[in-house]
């Protein structure tokens, strides 16, 4: 359990870790990596669900959320590492395309790339339990090498999501380093259902798509994907009511809590498939709701008051608690409705149930993943508190305890206690 924190502790720096490119290129506030793996992973496993014969799901997600875990030491590495050039404005007009450079150099640097990430994840996963470790190193492999179907669709559909971020941050215009990306994508991207997500993505801003024939399905795939991403942007109530310093986003937290169910759901012998999906869908509904609190319905007016009651967890009667429950499960039921109401019906239908079963508690992942999601915000409020003296966890404390029911949670928070705590 120390082995465990300790690797979440720096895992989590990946949602403060801002992307290598857009840093470059002077993009204000860009994702981190934990943001781009959150839309990666949502991305992927909804794309490979429609590949016939099947795909592995479960590895798609994985693979998908361990793909850049290694830059938690490495730092962001990108294709361009070791040949830019350090003027900034030099950089910028190499950025605009997608570089080309002769195969032997190419597999050189590609080649120290892979030795030096891989040396960084050896040191995070190191002391995690073997069964997990080798886990975590095989699908992190697979997107490297691409030994399985699943891993060289993980690597592509990582590059399209890129794709997608790159014409948010700069728009269609000529003269952006969108095209380099686009020239990428062109170059790597062999899987059937990607390039003609690359056709719909193209038709979708451009207006125009050689040999595009309309597809429904994918084009209302694609406007679910781009809704999700304001999740990236989009701070946790929680610690903007708390006044945190740099606090973490809804996609950030998504991030959290899938690796958080990866390592504990495999204790406690739960559909791992089914859990991890669950954890990716189970706070998407802020894309309308925005992010809620405990508190958002029970806040008193004044500043003053509103302060002191975020010292201690609400205590309200069951019946309080039942009203306010439903009341917010109606909101957010019509929210997952509208986001997923122009998916195809399996797929609406995949999505609402896993985030219903986790909203009601009705299924053992549900049950546990809600309990989960408690010591994940209680995880985060630690980190903070290390950060700033003033920031206090004491009522995340109050919630973990009341909602913790299981000897795996509580020997977490045991374990948080003694890290945090020198008493």
């Amino acid at each position: 359990m120390k082995n465990t924190l300790n690797f979440l502790i720096e895992s989590n720096k990946l949602k403060e870790m801002p992307r290598t490119g857009w840093v470059w290129l002077g993009v204000k506030k860009p994702e981190t990596i934990a943001e781009h793996i959150f839309r990666v992973a949502m991305m992927n496993w909804i794309l490979a669900d429609r590949v016939r014969p099947k795909l592995n799901l479960k590895k798609i997600i994985k693979i998908s959320l361990v793909h850049d875990l290694c830059e938690a030491y490495a730092g962001d590495m990108t294709p361009y590492w070791k040949i830019l050039p350090k003027d900034k404005e030099k950089r910028i007009e190499i950025l605009k395309r997608w570089i080309r450079i002769p195969r032997k150099e190419k597999e050189k640097l590609s080649k120290e790339k892979i030795n030096l990430e891989k040396k960084s994840l050896l040191k995070l996963i190191k002391f995690l339990p073997t069964k997990t470790r080798d886990d975590i190193f095989s699908s992190w492999h697979d997107y490297e090498k691409g030994f399985s179907r699943e891993g060289r669709f993980v690597k592509q559909g990582d590059k399209i999501e890129t794709l997608l971020q790159s014409i948010e941050y700069f728009g269609i215009k000529k003269d952006t380093p969108v095209l380099g990306w686009w020239e990428e994508a062109e170059e790597l991207v062999e899987e059937p259902v990607l390039l003609e997500f690359l056709k719909v993505i193209q038709k979708k801003f451009y207006g125009k798509a050689p040999g595009y024939k309309k597809n429904k399905e994918l084009e209302n795939i694609l406007d679910f994907i781009l809704k999700i991403g304001s999740l990236k942007k989009m701070y946790r109530a929680y610690w903007i009511m708390r006044k945190a310093k740099n606090p973490e986003t809804v996609a950030g937290h998504i991030f959290t809590l899938a690796l958080m169910a990866w390592i504990f759901g495999k204790e406690k012998y739960l559909n791992m498939g089914k859990l991890l999906k669950m954890a990716f869908c189970h706070e998407i509904t802020a894309v309308y709701t925005g992010d809620t609190t405990p508190y958002d319905k029970i806040l008193p007016k004044g500043k003053k008051k509103i302060k002191e009651m975020l010292k201690k967890s609400p205590r309200l009667l069951h019946k309080e608690k039942m009203k306010i429950f439903f009341k917010d499960y109606q909101e957010e039921k019509r929210a997952i409705e509208k986001l997923t109401l122009r998916l195809n019906l399996p797929l609406k239908n995949k999505i609402n149930n896993l985030w219903k079963e986790y909203r009601k508690r009705s299924s053992p992942e549900g049950y546990f993943l809600s309990q989960l999601n408690v010591l994940a915000v209680l995880f985060q409020g630690l980190l903070q508190e290390r950060k700033d003296n003033k920031f206090f966890t004491h009522p995340i404390w109050e919630w973990a305890f009341e909602m913790s029911d299981n000897p795996l949670n509580l020997k977490f928070m045991e374990e948080m206690r003694k890290k945090f705590y020198k008493k």
